[in-house]
């Protein structure tokens, strides 16, 4: 599955500093779109996970990420 999003939208896992992601802003673009129903859950989904592994974050990181980010809220 991994490989296939970049094959879809291109890039590279770490291809971008991983001080440049904010997981606020990944779950509120994801938010958005949804409530302005310009996506589809799962093609918004692809997307955020697309971004996420990009910036050279692990699945396992991503979600302890936003496991604190939601105990915080």
């Amino acid at each position: 599955m991994i490989v296939n999003l970049f094959f879809a939208y291109g890039g590279y896992f770490g291809e971008f500093d991983k001080s440049e992601f904010s997981i606020e802003d990944v779950i509120v673009e994801f938010a958005e779109q949804l409530s302005l129903g310009n996506t589809k859950f799962h093609d918004q989904n692809v997307g955020m996970w697309h971004k996420v592994l990009t910036h050279g974050i692990t699945p396992k990181e991503f979600l302890k990420e936003l496991s604190l980010y939601v105990e915080q809220v």
